[in-house]
């Protein structure tokens, strides 16, 4: 069911996909990836990133071409639902298509815990290209690339952020030059970085902000993003970051913009909101952990 779409492993982890009479799909998917700022089970980039990856499969079960399309996600509205953190390795993804056009479509989802506590919800919105449209529109980003690489998972380990800087209520940052090692799975032939990865670094951007004007806070959770996708990021190209405050919405959550940059061009634009929370080892608990607790108490 995933063979009509332009992303493959590793960036695309999704296991034992189901497709429902009512076009929604079912997936299973592995947290592989948290950053260490951000509290569990997932954080919201990453759902980001795997819902964009469902909502586009389904999108080209509604299209039914007969070849592979491009699913390119412009813009996503994620929501955290509840704002507990605990360990959950394993998770369940669904999406269900909303609208459809001739070049655009759009869907919405769920992540929910093994237990079927909804943790996230969102709705993600696609250009959609063929082959031959996109080689024409790109035809300067292209390159061979290998069947597969030899090397670390980038979205496991992760390249980061260096020369974070805040001044003046601004913070910047440093991604560097995208290799193409860092785009395994997106887009084979058009290296780029994927939008979803740029919303971790957006993250990533935010923390050290967050922990600026909010002191004594273990972790942060994103409550909610709205990120939009201007352009991609090839391979060659170097990204760098910018952020701010909006908005100090209460003694623990704070609103921000970012923007993430190719020279004087936008690749990317977010509004997010981030909720600081005290986390300590003895308090991460797994779901039979939590559903054992909860049983205990109830007897």
């Amino acid at each position: 069911m995933n063979k009509l779409i332009m992303v493959e492993e590793p960036y695309d982890i999704l296991q034992d996909l189901v497709l429902n009479s009512d076009g929604s799909m079912n997936a299973r998917v592995e947290n592989e990836y948290l950053p260490d700022f951000e509290g569990g089970p997932i954080g919201c980039a990453e759902f980001g990133r795997h819902l964009a990856v469902l909502g586009s499969i389904v999108l080209s079960n509604v299209f039914n071409f007969s070849d592979n399309h491009y699913y390119l996600a412009v813009q996503a509205s994620l929501e955290r639902v509840h704002h507990d953190v605990y360990e959950a390795p394993n998770l369940q993804l669904y999406a269900r298509p909303v609208h459809t056009s001739k070049r655009t479509g759009s869907i919405y989802g769920e992540l929910k815990n093994l237990e079927g506590d909804v943790i996230f919800t969102g709705t993600v919105e696609y250009q959609v290209l063929s082959k031959a449209v996109f080689a024409k529109f790109y035809a300067s980003r292209y390159r061979e690339t290998p069947l597969s690489f030899i090397g670390l998972n980038p979205y496991v380990s992760r390249k980061h952020l260096t020369n974070i800087s805040i001044q003046d209520g601004e913070v910047t940052g440093y991604y560097g030059e995208v290799l193409e090692h860092e785009c395994q799975g997106h887009f084979r032939n058009y290296p780029a970085l994927p939008v979803v990865i740029v919303g971790g670094l957006f993250g990533e951007l935010g923390t050290p902000l967050f922990q600026h004007y909010l002191k004594g806070f273990s972790k942060v959770i994103g409550l909610s993003s709205v990120i939009k996708a201007h352009r991609m990021a090839f391979c060659g190209e170097v990204v760098h970051l910018k952020g701010r405050l909006v908005e100090r919405v209460s003694d623990d959550v704070l609103m921000m913009t970012a923007e993430a940059m190719v020279g004087n061009e936008l690749v990317a634009d977010i509004v997010f909101t981030l909720k600081g929370v005290n986390v300590f080892d003895e308090n991460v608990i797994s779901i039979p952990e939590m559903v054992a607790h909860s049983k205990h108490i109830s007897s």
